[in-house]
């Protein structure tokens, strides 16, 4: 059961935190330490489907926190997930008493050889193996650690329930979680992207239709290609509403992004949530981003195709330039 348990982690971490930090970069440039002392973007015509593109990368769940603990979101060429990413299967399993936990943590601490290299050191600290407890630790110490599925893990992560509730029985719960990454580093294809930081995660399914997971963190510091991104005062929540079919997806979020790859940093907050169906892109929704001197890209849903980004570049409250593009179009500016 802890061979599968190292088997998730390893996979799951390898396929997402690649993603999560926006693919290969050219750029060798990188911030240091958080959003501290690196000046808002400046914001033009030119370089707003840029700026709009990160920004829609962390926003529709294609950055590390989403990919990793919550459901996939409808936003990704395999459509929708309403399953819980590979890396929480296992520990929602052992959590909610799906998986025989008496078995899954029959030793508290050890040394595990990986399937081709490497090894990982877990220790567990739990109060009862035959339930989940408040304070509960999963602390795993990733060496190199290759499976044999093309991802080579290092780095430490630990897991910490903070809050439990629901009827576990029936699968409709309330968990609460932390993860911490320290120097958490995934190698695929000879990338390296890293993550160091904690988030917060509460997963409500007490409505037996209704999934909302709640995201948030206040530095999350990723590094991929030597290019280094921050993430602060992060917040999502999500809501799955499976009563519909397709399932009617809602996202709220704000942030503060620090990127090379929009020469700065930038606010981002939800002025209308965004709604989405099914497999589709958001159909509904808004989001206003902020540079430098008052600047702000306000980023519309037109429709499950289409998104238009109305410019403001001298902040004077007036739009000064509009522009049109696909979905597609937008998540791919930034390449």
């Amino acid at each position: 059961m802890k061979q599968a348990f190292r088997n998730f982690l390893v996979a799951a971490a390898g396929t997402v935190l690649i993603a999560a930090c926006g693919g290969s970069s050219d750029d060798d440039g990188g911030l240091t330490g958080g959003t501290s002392g690196v000046a808002p973007a400046v914001i033009t015509s030119q370089n707003a489907p840029d700026i709009a593109g990160v920004v829609a990368d962390v926003a529709l769940g294609q950055g590390i926190f989403t990919s990793i603990i919550t459901p996939g979101l409808p936003f990704t060429a395999g459509g929708p997930d309403v399953a819980f990413a590979p890396i929480m299967k296992p520990i929602l399993s052992a959590t909610m008493k799906t998986a025989a936990p008496s078995q899954l943590y029959a030793t508290s601490a050890g040394r595990e050889n990986c399937a081709v290299s490497g090894t990982v050191d877990v220790e567990l600290n739990i109060s009862d193996p035959a339930q989940p407890s408040i304070s509960d630790t999963f602390a795993f110490e990733f060496s190199n650690c290759d499976e044999g599925t093309g991802v080579v893990v290092d780095g430490a992560m630990t897991i910490t329930i903070v809050g439990i509730g629901g009827d576990a029985a029936s699968g409709n719960f309330l968990l609460g979680m932390q993860i911490e990454f320290s120097a958490f580093a995934v190698t695929e294809g000879g990338e390296t992207a890293s993550a160091t930081g904690t988030i917060n995660i509460e997963i409500d399914t007490t409505d037996p239709l209704v999934t909302t997971i709640a995201v948030s963190t206040s530095t999350l510091v990723t590094t991929s290609a030597g290019t280094e991104e921050v993430l602060t005062n992060f917040t999502v929540e999500i809501t799955e509403d499976a009563s519909t079919f397709p399932v009617a997806v809602t996202v709220d979020t704000s942030f503060t992004i620090s990127s090379p790859r929009i020469d700065g940093s930038v606010t981002v907050t939800t002025s209308l949530s965004l709604q989405s169906m099914g497999e589709d892109y958001p159909f509904v929704g808004e989001l206003r981003i902020e540079g430098a001197d008052g600047a702000v890209i306000v980023m519309i849903a037109l429709d499950a195709n289409t998104v238009r980004l109305e410019i403001d570049i001298d902040g004077d409250g007036a739009v000064d330039d509009t522009i049109d593009l696909t979905w597609d179009e937008l998540m791919g500016a930034t390449g």
